[in-house]
């Protein structure tokens, strides 16, 4: 099976990048205005997909998409109110340390996106800034005290996780496996899916915050070259990402600092 996926962060009033989410440069890179995002709901909308729940029956069925939200930011309860005008659903992954902390959603706010029929996701419990290099015991303790947090909240087991840093390896999928979660998403640019244990794997599209809502068009409906073009980077980024994790740290927040 295969099942495009879009991954934004959060949406903020122009000019304020630190509104909702982590602050900083290098966090700014992923969140749009709310005019850019409304922008690109329009064009989504007018696709002739379907943006279901990842957990409902339809979202097995042809001509879908599924739009998904990192991090937990207070913006959350802004993106669903747009998503709701178009009948979309969103995936909302939480940092669970930050709930109720300033910039991020509450658990109140939590509640009401699950009651309105939105997907609450883990983010893991701290964002740890390369989680595939922690040890077995803090890698599950990141998985399993942020779904037992969220469950608290929602009343109901919890599913649905993505990795933070897009440092995904088949270890950590492992571990949310044994966490419980029935899917994962990846920062993978890839409509593949596959299974891990018992926990299905998705990649996704990053949408970052200068993103034409044309080229999110044609992520979705993998129409013209942006699905290849996004792979063709992340693959020529990744062995320096993954071997040398805090020169390529270092050089990612300066560059997001200069063109942010």
């Amino acid at each position: 099976m295969s099942m495009p996926v879009l991954m934004y962060h959060d949406v903020v009033d122009a000019g304020m990048p630190d509104q909702s989410g982590f602050p900083g440069a290098a966090a700014a890179h992923y969140k749009l205005d709310t005019a850019h995002f409304t922008a690109h709901l329009h064009a989504l909308a007018s696709s002739g997909l379907h943006f279901p729940s990842v957990l409902a029956q339809e979202a097995s069925a042809d001509r879908t998409c599924l739009l998904t939200f990192d991090d937990g930011g207070e913006s959350a309860t802004r993106v669903a109110t747009l998503l709701d005008r178009h009948g979309m659903r969103g995936h909302f992954f939480i940092t669970t340390q930050r709930i109720g902390t300033a910039g991020f959603a509450s658990a109140a706010e939590l509640l009401a996106l699950h009651r309105a029929g939105h997907v609450v996701g883990s983010h893991s419990h701290t964002h740890p800034a390369d989680i595939s290099s922690l040890d077995h015991a803090a890698l599950a303790a990141q998985w399993v005290e942020s779904r037992d947090r969220l469950e608290q909240i929602l009343g109901e087991p919890v599913q649905v996780a993505s990795v933070p840093g897009g440092f995904y390896t088949h270890r950590v999928a492992r571990v949310v496996a044994a966490a419980g979660f029935r899917y994962l998403f990846t920062s993978e640019p890839t409509v593949a899916m596959h299974s891990v244990e018992a926990c299905r794997v998705l990649g996704r599209y990053a949408v970052w915050h200068d993103t034409a809502a044309r080229d999110a068009l044609a992520l979705a409906t993998g129409e013209g070259s942006q699905r290849q073009r996004q792979w063709l980077s992340w693959n020529l980024k990744k062995p320096l990402k993954r071997w040398s994790r805090p020169v390529y740290q270092l050089v990612r927040r300066r560059w997001l600092g200069e063109h942010s």
